[in-house]
C-alpha cells in the first residue's frame, strides 16, 4: 500500500459503489476535487463531496443501519419496510452482524477485537 494521504468513507449516495461503514485509504487527491482511495487492493477515484474524510486510521466498528424495502421473494411478503443492522471492521472492512449493544466486537475474519463506535451510525 503506498502512502495513506487519510481515510475516507462514502456518504448515502455512493453506498452501492462502496462498502457503507468501512474506511479506505486515500492514495491521492486530485486537482479537480477527486480522491484516489484503495478499494481491496485496487485504486477507486471519487468525488471529495461524496465521502466523509478523517485524518487517523479508524479504530473501533461502524455500526451500519440500513432501512429499506423487502423485495419479491418466492414465500412473498412484498414491499414490507426491513431494517437491516450490522457492523464493519475498522480493520478489514468485513461486515458482521452483532446481538444487542456490545462495547467490543471481535472480528470473525481477521480475528481482531475492538470498540464499538457508538456515536454515530452510517
Amino acid at each position: 500500500m503506498a502512502t495513506t494521504l487519510g481515510w475516507a468513507r462514502c456518504l448515502d449516495n455512493v453506498a452501492d459503489v462502496l462498502r457503507r461503514g468501512a474506511w479506505y485509504p486515500i492514495l491521492e487527491e486530485t486537482t479537480d476535487g477527486k480522491v484516489v482511495i484503495e478499494v481491496r487492493k485496487r485504486p477507486v477515484r471519487v468525488s471529495r463531496i461524496d465521502v466523509a474524510v478523517r485524518d487517523v486510521p479508524p479504530d473501533r466498528w461502524s455500526v451500519v443501519v440500513r432501512t429499506g424495502i423487502l423485495r419479491p421473494t418466492l414465500g412473498g411478503r412484498e414491499g414490507e419496510d426491513v431494517t437491516t443492522t450490522y457492523a464493519v471492521c475498522p480493520h478489514c472492512q468485513e461486515r458482521q452482524d452483532f446481538k444487542g449493544k456490545p462495547d467490543l466486537i471481535k472480528c470473525g475474519r481477521c480475528k481482531r477485537e475492538s470498540k464499538v463506535d457508538w456515536s454515530e451510525t452510517c
